[in-house]
């Protein structure tokens, strides 16, 4: 499962580079229809994966500082 959350990351990622090119190629006009329906539906599934990921830690941790700290010393 691991590699399907970095590739979906990865994904996100590029849609937000690829958005932020289209805007910089066209200085002082407005964003492209395209550009902007896809942040529109871009940025809500990165908060998503993003709180999700930090809250599916927390709670498989426990909270647990000591936990924590050496799950982040192995990896």
């Amino acid at each position: 499962m691991k590699w399907f959350k970095r590739y979906i990351i990865g994904f996100l990622i590029a849609m937000f580079v690829f958005a932020g090119m289209d805007a910089y190629s066209q200085p002082g006009k407005d964003p492209r229809v395209g550009t902007a329906l896809a942040l529109a539906i871009v940025w809500p599934i990165t908060v998503a994966v993003v709180v999700g990921s930090t809250i599916g830690e927390v709670a498989s941790d426990g909270w647990d500082a000591e936990k924590t700290a050496t799950r982040l010393e192995k990896s």
